[in-house]
């Protein structure tokens, strides 16, 4: 199993995808798991999160998202694979989570 979130193995999240050095995760499946709420525009290729109280808004392509009005650049590029939008793990450090990634296996837990 790719994830654990708080300490308990998750599935059905889609697989982790490495490129350019960073592993992405499925932004919509992750934020999800860990509570939050995704609603995606296909047309723009937006994605808005909701999580805790954090909102963002991720466009595909666009390394600068909006989180709670206030620009933040990612290491790289939030891309579509499979109608899912994928983001660099890292985003969650950005919204308070501790993140690890040891091989294949992805942990994220609440600060």
């Amino acid at each position: 199993m790719p994830y654990k979130i708080d300490g308990f193995d998750i599935d059905g999240i889609t697989e982790p995808i490495l490129g350019e050095g960073t592993t992405f995760v499925p932004l919509a499946n992750v934020a999800q798991s860990l509570g939050g709420y995704a609603d995606f525009d296909n047309d723009l290729k937006v994605a808005k999160i909701k999580l805790g109280e954090y909102d963002l808004q991720v466009q595909a392509d666009n390394p600068i998202v909006d989180i709670n009005g206030m620009p933040l650049e990612l290491q790289a590029a939030p891309f579509i694979d499979s109608d899912m939008m994928f983001v660099p793990v890292r985003l969650f450090e950005k919204l308070g989570y501790k993140m690890l990634v040891e091989g294949s296996q992805i942990s994220l837990d609440a600060a």
